[in-house]
């Protein structure tokens, strides 16, 4: 019973040292206005970019339904 019950926490520890190679490898620059990966120096052009796929991303499924139900009534 004991060689099971400590084959469980070695496990547990070489699953937490592999997840911590894994973040190593990783590598980001901390600078401002480079968070995004668009240029976020022209305000109006981000603006318009954000806008275009929020309306994009919220307005597709409502157009798809509207799609399928014209179809549907055979418009």
């Amino acid at each position: 019973m004991s060689m099971l019950l400590r084959t469980a926490p070695l496990r547990a520890a070489r699953v937490a040292r592999q997840q911590a190679q894994q973040a190593r490898g990783v590598h980001f620059e901390n600078k401002v206005d480079h968070a995004m990966p668009t240029n976020v120096t022209n305000k109006p052009w981000l603006a318009a970019k954000l806008a275009i796929y929020t309306v994009a991303g919220f307005g597709l499924p409502f157009f798809a339904s509207w799609f399928h139900i014209q179809k549907a009534a055979g418009n």
